[in-house]
């Protein structure tokens, strides 16, 4: 169900693509006007208003576009969005070259992004690099993921939980606010991440992908 700070959006596009259309209109009307009634097929004036009126709504959509499809968001922000955080422990799979938590099909130079495949119980999930990062040492954390509000605090604490061998999602949804909702975001995901955590290098499988 959309919240009902999303209408704010919803209104301000109505009234948006109305006052485009209405524009147009206008234009049209004052050029029949100039070449019927004023018998002119130019005027200066006639030109500066329509240019004006083409800029503010030209001005108005661009705008309206920005606000609701920009994709930046700032995590730091507990007014602009709610950041969560969930915990799976990860579960070893055996293969022919040994013991692994996560595996990794390699990109290509095309499509240079790799695929993250990683076990929890019952399940499989598979995710890209764009959206998550694989670490054997806590201290990787921030540099690989700068930006990202990851808790040290709590990472550490997860180690101890899970013997270093688990994925955190960091979920970002957008907070009721005017901005948001004119954005028409309220209530949505702004980003998903991934922080996947094994305890050595030798427990990522780069070369005997094994289906579930």
């Amino acid at each position: 169900m959309t919240s009902a700070w999303n209408w704010i959006g919803i209104i301000a596009w109505i009234i948006v693509l109305a006052l485009v259309v209405w524009v147009f209109h206008h234009i049209r009307v004052r050029r029949i006007k100039m070449i019927v009634e004023r018998k002119h097929t130019f005027e200066w004036g006639n030109l500066l208003i329509t240019a004006v009126e083409l800029i503010v709504s030209l001005g108005l959509l661009v705008g309206m576009g920005y606000v609701t499809f920009s994709n930046q968001v700032n995590l730091t922000d507990s007014k602009d969005v709610k950041v969560s955080y969930s915990v799976e422990p990860l579960v070893l799979r055996v293969g022919t070259n040994g013991s692994y938590y996560v595996t990794v099909d390699r990109g290509t130079t095309k499509k240079p992004v790799h695929i993250y495949n990683y076990w929890v119980d019952g399940a499989k999930y598979t995710v890209s690099s764009n959206k998550a990062t694989v670490v054997t040492n806590l201290s990787q954390v921030k540099v690989a993921d700068a930006g990202i509000p990851w808790s040290q605090k709590q990472l550490a604490k997860e180690d101890r939980k899970h013997e270093k061998a688990y994925a955190m999602k960091l979920t970002a949804t957008y907070q009721p606010s005017f901005w948001n909702g004119l954005g028409m975001h309220v209530g949505h995901q702004a980003m998903t991440r991934w922080l996947i955590r094994v305890p050595a290098q030798s427990f990522i499988n780069t070369a005997d992908v094994q289906t579930n």
